[in-house]
């Protein structure tokens, strides 16, 4: 599939073109239709990514065909042979929330249609019908693409201490009914690496020093996604296109550089 790395690595991308070349890679119909209802502007930066999951998972799977077959290892314990998984168990909740995601695209999907099928008069019982299918729509939007960010964060967290809190925030999402969600789900990358307004006057030396080893650490995630679309550098860039999604993350470049010059300035005050 390197026509799919091709496509992620052209930096004058057709969104069109990408697709048409997805939906002939992704099992998924769901999703295939949620990107073929949107527009570059909203939805490209998705696109990329998914790409990027669908061109390594292929790559994944070609150097690793030789042991397609084999399950896992057999290792001793006390004397006897048992079955040792390598591979580490998806949870429940994240099983859910993948399944909600797929439900979700289908119903934003089905008010696509709807919107199509009422065309474009301006009478007032179009009119009316239009905004009913626009206030369906904009919860199932939202919850969608919040559970979506908060998946990936979790996967991204890995072992970290943020993940649990992630995992709680999904939890409650997934228990909330669609029209009462709370609000409590940060967007993925957040991580509340940063406050509005950094006071670090009141921490001491060894405080001082920690946060800035671990702001240098966020910084260069930050960077990393929106020159790579990932928290590690990768082979070669992709930068994040524009959109709603690099203008966040560059807001929280921003906060975050502003607090780790005001914990390095605070250091260089206290070593005069």
């Amino acid at each position: 599939m390197n026509e799919l790395q091709n496509w992620i690595n052209n930096p004058d991308r057709d969104y069109a073109a990408g697709v048409a070349l997805f939906a002939q890679h992704c099992k998924n119909k769901a999703l295939v239709r949620y990107f073929q209802t949107g527009t570059a502007r909203f939805r490209m930066a998705k696109l990329v990514y998914e790409m990027g999951k669908l061109a390594k998972t292929a790559a994944a799977k070609s150097v690793s065909q030789p042991q397609r077959n084999v399950i896992a290892p057999i290792v001793e314990t006390h004397g006897r042979a048992s079955l040792h998984h390598t591979q580490s168990v998806i949870p429940d909740f994240i099983l859910a929330a993948k399944k909600e995601i797929s439900t979700l695209y289908s119903v934003i999907d089905k008010k696509h249609r709807e919107l199509y099928d009422l065309g474009t008069s301006n009478a007032d019982d179009v009119v009316r019908k239009r905004k009913r299918i626009l206030d369906d729509r904009k919860p199932a939007i939202e919850r969608a693409d919040r559970l979506y960010r908060l998946k990936e964060e979790w996967f991204a967290l890995e072992d970290s201490p943020g993940r649990e809190r992630v995992a709680k925030d999904i939890r409650e999402l997934l228990a909330a009914p669609l029209k009462e969600q709370p609000t409590m789900a940060a967007p993925v990358g957040t991580n509340n690496d940063s406050p509005q307004h950094p006071n670090v006057s009141g921490l001491s030396d060894l405080d001082l020093s920690k946060r800035r080893s671990a702001l240098r650490s966020s910084i260069t995630k930050t960077q990393n996604m929106l020159q790579y679309q990932t928290i590690r550098k990768g082979e070669s860039p992709t930068p994040m296109p524009p959109g709603p999604k690099r203008d966040e993350y560059q807001k929280k470049l921003k906060t975050l550089q502003k607090e780790y010059n005001a914990v390095v300035a605070e250091l260089e005050r206290r070593s005069k």
